[in-house]
C-alpha cells in the first residue's frame, strides 16, 4: 500500500514552540512521533526534543528494514526517552525536571500500533468517519469517564490542562498502547497535540481530509486552528498519514476568501465561527457532510480516495 505523510509544527501565540514531531521510515516500516513540551514545568522543549531524538534514533537502529516486536519497541522506546530526560536535569542541576507527552506510532505490514502518554492524540479516520481515538490522560477524560461532564465540555473546563500522566518526572509513565489495527485504502492516522485538537472537531478534520491533499489538508486545518486561538493559542502540530492515493491538490481558501463552489459549506463555518463558540450542532454537521459528498462526486474526488 501506498502512504503520503505530512508534518507541519507552529509556535502559536506562545513565545516559544515547545511541540516537536518527527517521523523516519524504512522500506518496510513507518515511525511517526509527536511530542508536547508541558508547560509549568522547566525548559518543555527540551523534554520533547529528547523524547523524538530517543524513538527516532531507536527506530533506525532496531528497524533492519522491520521491528521485530512492535509493543515492546513503543514501550522501550518511551521508557528509554523518560530516563533520558531525567539524566539531563540530573546532569544539568536542574531544580524541575523537564515533563512532555507525546504520542508514537508503527506502520508495518498493512497494520498500525500507537502508545501515547498525556494528552496528544491520535485520531483514525476512515473513508466514511472517526474508527477511533486516544483517551486524553487529564483530570477532565475521568470526569467525562464517571459521567460528569460531557464530552463537549473538555475543550472549555478549567481543569483541561491538568494531567496525571508525562515522560519525564518522579513517577514511571503510564503507557497507553493500542491493539494493533489494520489500515485500509482512504484511513487517515491524524497526531495532534493540544493546541490543534482544541480548536477543531473530529468532523471538521474529516471534511478537510475529504476535500484536500493530506499536505493542504494539514496546512488549512493549522491555519483555521490558528486564526481561531487568537493572538494568546497554544503551540499546534500534526503529524498525519493517509493510506493509499492521495488527493490532488486544490486552490487552497486562505482564512476569509472563499468561492470553490459545493465546498464552501463546511468551509465558511470553520472561518466564520468566533473564538470559542460551541462546535456545530449535529443538523449542521450532517448538512456540511452532506454537500461535501455532493461536492466530492461534482469534481470526481471519490475515485481519487
Amino acid at each position: 500500500m501506498k502512504y503520503s505523510l505530512y508534518q507541519e509544527s507552529r509556535q502559536g501565540g506562545r513565545k516559544s514552540n515547545q511541540d516537536r514531531v518527527g517521523h523516519s521510515y524504512t522500506p518496510e516500516s513507518i515511525c511517526m512521533v509527536l511530542a508536547d513540551g508541558m508547560g509549568g514545568h522547566e525548559r518543555g522543549d527540551v523534554a520533547a526534543q529528547l523524547l523524538i531524538d530517543v524513538v527516532l534514533g531507536m527506530f533506525q537502529k532496531l528497524a533492519k528494514p522491520h521491528l521485530d516486536d512492535i509493543c515492546e519497541f513503543l514501550l522501550d522506546g518511551i521508557y528509554t526517552a523518560h530516563e533520558t530526560i531525567n539524566e539531563y536535569a540530573l546532569k544539568h542541576r536542574m531544580k524541575d525536571t523537564p515533563r512532555t507527552t507525546c504520542i508514537v506510532c508503527v506502520i508495518q505490514e498493512g497494520r498500525a500500533w500507537w502508545a501515547h502518554v498525556g494528552d496528544s492524540r491520535l485520531y483514525h479516520f476512515g473513508p466514511d468517519g472517526l474508527n477511533s481515538r486516544t483517551r486524553d490522560h487529564s483530570a477532565v477524560q475521568h470526569l467525562i469517564d464517571d459521567g460528569l461532564v460531557s464530552e463537549d465540555a473538555i475543550n472549555s473546563h478549567p481543569d483541561r490542562n491538568k494531567l496525571y500522566n508525562s515522560v519525564g518526572g518522579f513517577v514511571l509513565p503510564n503507557i497507553e498502547l493500542s491493539p494493533g489495527v489494520v489500515l485500509r485504502e482512504g484511513d487517515v492516522l491524524l497526531m495532534a497535540s493540544d493546541g490543534f485538537w482544541a480548536e477543531f472537531q473530529p468532523d471538521e478534520m474529516l471534511a478537510m481530509l475529504h476535500v484536500y491533499s493530506l499536505q493542504q489538508a494539514v496546512v488549512q486545518m493549522l491555519e483555521h486552528a490558528e486564526f481561531r486561538a487568537g493572538d494568546f493559542g497554544d503551540n499546534l502540530s500534526i503529524v498525519a498519514l493517509r493510506c493509499g492515493e492521495d488527493l490532488q491538490n486544490l486552490k487552497t481558501l486562505p482564512i476569509g476568501e472563499l468561492g470553490l463552489d459545493g465546498f464552501t459549506t463546511e468551509l465558511k463555518a470553520l472561518e466564520d465561527r468566533p473564538d470559542h463558540q460551541p462546535a456545530m450542532s449535529d443538523r449542521e454537521i450532517d448538512q456540511a457532510i452532506d454537500e461535501i459528498r455532493t461536492a466530492l462526486l461534482k469534481h470526481n474526488l471519490d475515485d481519487k480516495k
